[in-house]
């Protein structure tokens, strides 16, 4: 007899083939195919579970066990139904299935069958499979995508249909009411519509903190899709189901391998928990250097890839990334600004020393904060409302040029540079900047202020803009000063 139930690899659900069959011997259950103490015990509670029910365990027969594939190390809390119920069938006991079946619940020692509490890690059935799980109170028992059926005991198992699982989706509207001067509105515009990193300095008091929440409701509305993978990176968090985009928010003691990810066999860390969100790193020079620049890799490839021993994983990286800080132990100051400030010199630029400069050179934008803003104030909902027609009217591009199915910060350079004659770029970067990465920041970021303004072509505007956003707050810090 063969059926499928599933083991826990990492935090993922995988199907594993359960295969059983009768020897002659003591009345026992043997397991092969390195499962885990957590399965062994589990042999009390099928053999109490299926006489509980007025059933027969095998008698002068030994219940052989194989779990497929053989090599892998076995760890489950639902495989123990999927065993039960293979040797009812197999021993005739109630009518075999005539497909595939898949089985995973736990069980009671009077043959109670209960949800397993890894249940809703991800998984999606291959083919026509059966799924069938116990009674529960939890109604949001779902394979990701695949409504689950409930099962009170082991006697009367009921086929369960595959059913397509639709994500509420609910924009955070609390943040929107909030009002912004208007340099704050353009910035949160700009990296709202192009999803671009940004470096957030300035005083305490200033509005990093309030920019970096505010922007969560300002992204695009999650498909689907997103849906249902922010929901596989977020199991064994918060038990009330998430509705938009994750806001991933990290104290700044957390380690590298928080960060992103490790052990034996790794596991997913932070920035995985905000794929397709956004990533707050509140206070960055208090972060540990190592756990500042474990980011390096994973903000530049949107990917994470950790080899440990035999394992190797790939983890999805791709999130918003928005880091905070004071540039002082003070607090206060910021670039061409005027600070009464009580700390020494030496020790302000010690304090500098801990912000990387190849990691602020992979934020897009570099932008200071000031306590006190000139301008008309704009509020969230207007900011939303611009964004929205902005994306409309990428939308309509997107049929005829595919380059705007993609979000500004995921465009090459050549992409980029199509619209811009070969002679303008060499005369509108300025030849201080020495890093092709600033100049592909430059060009996103262009891109989306062209978007903004709903203009198709890049122009040498659209630069001239994106740099002092993106190259001259950069030299600022360079020329660092106390």
């Amino acid at each position: 007899m063969k059926l499928k139930s599933l083991i826990r690899e990492n935090d993922v659900l995988v199907p594993v083939e359960v295969e059983i069959n009768f020897t002659p011997g003591l009345p026992q259950i043997q397991f092969l195919g390195l499962p885990d103490q957590g399965i062994r015990e589990s042999i009390h509670r099928i053999k109490s579970a299926i006489r509980a029910q007025g059933f027969e365990f095998p008698k002068s027969q030994q219940v052989l066990v194989n779990l497929r594939p053989n090599h892998l190390k076995k760890s489950s809390r639902g495989l123990e139904l999927a065993v039960a119920m293979g040797i009812l069938w197999e021993s005739e006991q109630i009518p075999k299935p005539d497909d595939t079946v898949m089985v995973y619940g736990e069980l009671g020692l009077l043959g109670e069958v209960y949800e397993p509490g890894d249940l809703t890690t991800d998984f999606e059935p291959d083919g026509k499979v059966l799924v069938w799980t116990g009674q529960t109170q939890n109604t949001s028992a779902v394979f990701d995508r695949y409504e689950l059926g409930c099962l009170q005991d082991i006697r009367e198992p009921v086929e369960i249909a595959a059913v397509p699982r639709e994500y509420e989706v609910r924009r955070p509207e609390a943040d929107l009411q909030l009002r912004f001067p208007e340099r704050q509105a353009r910035l949160l515009e700009v990296i709202a519509l192009g999803e671009h990193s940004v470096l957030l300095a300035g005083p305490a008091g200033s509005g990093k903190s309030t920019i970096a929440r505010t922007l969560s409701a300002l992204l695009a509305a999650p498909t689907q899709e997103d849906m249902h993978t922010i929901s596989k990176n977020n199991r064994g968090g918060s038990e009330a189901p998430l509705r938009w985009r994750p806001v991933v928010h990290p104290h700044h003691s957390t380690t590298a391998l928080g960060l992103i990810g490790g052990g034996v066999p790794p596991f997913k860390g932070e920035i995985t928990r905000a794929h397709k969100g956004i990533m707050i790193l509140d206070e960055l020079l208090e972060f540990n250097v190592r756990a500042q620049e474990a980011l390096r890799e994973p903000m530049e490839e949107s990917m994470i890839r950790i080899r440990r021993s035999r394992y190797v994983e790939e983890f999805p990286a791709e999130s918003l990334m928005i880091a905070t800080t004071n540039l002082c132990p003070c607090g206060d100051w910021v670039p061409k600004s005027k600070v009464v400030c009580g700390r020494s010199l030496k020790k302000c630029q010690s304090y500098m020393e801990r912000l990387s400069g190849p990691l602020v050179d992979r934020f897009h934008i570099t932008f200071f904060t000031k306590k006190r803003e000139d301008g008309d104030s704009v509020s969230g909902e207007e900011i939303l409302e611009k964004l929205e027609a902005s994306r409309r009217f990428r939308a309509k591009l997107s049929i005829q040029d595919a380059r705007f199915k993609k979000l500004a910060s995921r465009w090459s350079f050549e992409e980029l540079v199509l619209d811009l004659p070969s002679f303008y770029m060499k005369e509108l970067f300025p030849k201080e900047i020495s890093s092709r990465r600033r100049e592909l920041a430059t060009l996103r970021v262009a891109r989306t202020l062209a978007d903004l303004e709903q203009v198709e072509k890049l122009q040498p505007q659209h630069v001239e803009k994106a740099l002092k956003m993106t190259f001259e707050p950069v030299e600022a810090l360079k020329r660092l000063g106390c």
